[in-house]
């Protein structure tokens, strides 16, 4: 992993930097990313939110679908994917896996929001499947069953 994270969009225009590590990193397989990459899944790092340094001026945008991360940030001048926030949890700043400069050290942990899996969608075998919210994206107090 390299000690500099560093990304943007494909215009330039918005780029990030972030020295600390990924709290997690994973495969989002629920409605808000899948329309947010219209793909099947976002791989996703989940940053610390004071961490990570954005120049520029990325646009957010709420979806209505089921997520635990509904406001999605895109560059408003070439539409590039590269951030999700989550609803409950602002001390954290979803980052978009493939924004960045050099995924190539990207590892899922896990595939999130399984329940919301397309058919059709490949999923690693070889990770772990959390149906939906995973703890470090848990509503505070949050009941698990």
């Amino acid at each position: 992993m390299p000690k500099l994270i560093t990304g943007g969009c494909a215009c330039g225009a918005v780029r990030y930097t972030c020295h600390a590590e990924p709290l997690a990193m994973y495969n989002c397989h629920c409605e808000c990313c899948q329309h947010a990459s219209g793909s099947v899944c976002a791989p996703i790092l989940i940053m610390a939110a004071k961490a990570v340094q954005i120049t520029g001026e990325p646009r957010f945008s709420t979806m209505s679908h089921d997520s635990d991360h509904p406001h999605h940030g895109f560059c408003h001048a070439c539409g590039s994917p590269l951030f999700a926030r989550s609803q409950y949890k602002e001390d954290v700043l979803l980052v978009k896996a493939a924004s960045l400069d050099d995924s190539k050290w990207f590892i899922p942990v896990a595939d999130i929001w399984s329940a919301n899996a397309l058919p059709w969608a490949y999923m690693n075998r070889h990770i772990p499947k959390v149906f939906k919210t995973p703890p470090v994206l848990e509503k505070p107090n949050a009941v698990t069953t």
